[in-house]
């Protein structure tokens, strides 16, 4: 049975192309969806996404970090505000969304739901203010795996650091030591899903000091360590290949 809010919380996502938003029960199941979510899970509508867990409609990888903030969620019963996600996009590239995630409750205090909202940060409103920082966004994808400073980004974009840091912050929400360390996580996560390469020679590929440090800001970031993650990758590619034969 639907939470009592259900209704009224979907009203206010109805028609908002860039913002998801689901209700999930406890036992991991979505039970409503607006159809921005329908369309990131490759649903044609929210009536497919319902009774699906996140492991039957998105990749291995995403749906293990979606489920390790769900069960962080569950056991502290504390809101998750601006929790940093991967999404696939319409257009098949994975991006990062920021996410809010809160536990709707029965009369009885016990818990009935997760509702979450998640808004695409590749969507600004300031399209002209954003084009100015597109060098500095292109550099550090180039740069990621080297040791990065503020003032080297500051000097590719022809201001001051504090200029950059002010807007960076007011345009993008980041930091410039922020953006740097979300491309590596982004980066990171692409070679621990897709290759062989020891996670040690990833991290410092990658720009991190060393493994310990990319799997506390993999974790930090994703709700997963890379090794948890390879490990989800690895068992999906073998159920696979059973289920080929």
């Amino acid at each position: 049975m639907l939470p009592l809010m259900a209704d009224p919380l979907m009203s206010l996502f109805e028609g908002l192309p860039h913002v998801m938003f689901s209700l999930k029960g406890i036992d991991g199941r979505y039970m409503v969806a607006n159809q921005a979510f329908a369309e990131r899970a490759s649903c044609k509508s929210p009536a497919a996404v319902r009774g699906k867990r996140a492991a039957d409609l998105f990749a291995p990888e995403l749906a293990a970090s979606y489920e390790a903030q769900d069960a962080a969620l569950l056991q502290s019963a504390r809101p998750m505000l601006r929790q940093l996600e991967l999404v696939t996009r319409p257009d098949g590239k994975l991006g990062w969304y920021v996410t809010n995630k809160s536990l709707l409750v029965g009369t009885d205090g016990s818990p009935e739901a997760i509702a979450a909202a998640s808004v695409d940060e590749q969507s600004p409103v300031d399209r002209a203010g954003i084009s100015e920082l597109e060098s500095i966004i292109v550099y550090v994808h180039e740069h990621f795996g080297e040791p990065l400073t503020v003032a080297e980004l500051a000097v590719n974009a022809k201001m001051s650091p504090e200029l950059l840091g002010r807007r960076m912050q007011r345009l993008l929400g980041l930091s410039p030591q922020q953006l740097i360390m979300r491309v590596r996580v982004e980066e990171a996560f692409h070679r621990v899903v897709h290759s062989t390469i020891p996670l040690v020679d990833i991290a410092l590929t990658c720009g991190f000091y060393d493994q310990a440090t990319m799997t506390r800001q993999v974790k930090y970031l994703l709700g997963i360590s890379p090794g948890a993650l390879r490990t989800v990758t690895r068992q999906s590619q073998q159920d696979s290949k059973v289920l080929s034969h």
